[in-house]
């Protein structure tokens, strides 16, 4: 049986229009622990989820590649890669494992 919580202000019925006092849409999300089979959370902003709060430039470090010639199978063992400070860091601490002209894989 599905237990329900009620937070704040929400609409009678679920995944309907919720409007805003100056008339506006509240943004709705389903947040789920397991996709759409578990228990799920419907959430309701004022602005929406997506938006950017900021963005920067990231330099593209220079990629070293070596031909696999003859082509032979890798055995990629990822879980035995550096685990310092820097490499912890989801965008600075990527290191590719595998590259050609026009795409890298980190």
């Amino acid at each position: 049986m599905p237990y329900y919580r009620q937070v704040g202000a929400i609409p009678r019925k679920r995944h309907t229009q919720f409007r805003q006092p100056d008339g506006s849409l509240y943004a709705e999300e389903l947040m789920g622990v397991e996709g759409f089979s578990s228990d799920a959370a419907l959430l309701y902003h004022r602005h929406l989820p997506t938006a950017i709060v900021s963005s920067s430039v990231f330099a593209v470090p220079p990629a070293q590649r070596r031909p696999n010639h003859p082509l032979l199978p890798r055995h990629l063992r990822t879980h035995k890669l550096d685990g310092s400070a820097a490499a912890a860091d989801a965008v600075l601490g990527r290191r590719h494992l595998l590259a050609i002209g026009d795409v890298r894989l980190s």
